[in-house]
């Protein structure tokens, strides 16, 4: 079996998917990802990254947000053939980001705002009375 570490970081808008290494030992994985989180957060403790490091081990998986506009997204994915199941192919989507924008417009619509401002400049939505 092959254990595959990634890193989805987010910094503001901007969204760096990275491929950070493999292994075949799960132990050693988790602890590659750990070294990864140890980088992104300084002030970790050793008792903090050991907990963080078997939290990897046991569920593949972590997040930590500094604050609203940077995360940190940690995943060991499981390769124990040359093909990813369909189930477990997808690492990360962008469909939440895309539901919420889409509910906040669909919010505004209701409101009756027709105008959207982007970079200072207003875009209207014509309307045509009856």
């Amino acid at each position: 079996m092959l254990y595959i570490v990634t890193e989805l970081l987010t910094e503001g808008q901007a969204k760096t998917f990275s491929i950070i290494g493999a292994t075949e030992d799960k132990q050693k994985a988790a602890g590659i990802a750990a070294e990864v989180y140890k980088d992104y957060n300084k002030n970790a403790s050793f008792q903090n990254i050991e907990m963080i490091t078997e939290w990897l081990a046991t569920r593949r998986a972590y997040s930590f947000r500094k604050d609203k506009d940077h995360r940190l997204q940690l995943a060991i994915t499981e390769l124990d053939s040359d093909v990813l199941p369909e189930n477990k192919r997808v690492v990360f989507s962008a469909q939440a980001e895309e539901e919420e924008l889409m509910r906040r417009v669909s919010q505004a619509l209701f409101e009756g705002k027709h105008t959207a401002e982007r970079g200072g400049a207003v875009h209207s939505c014509p309307i045509e009375q009856k």
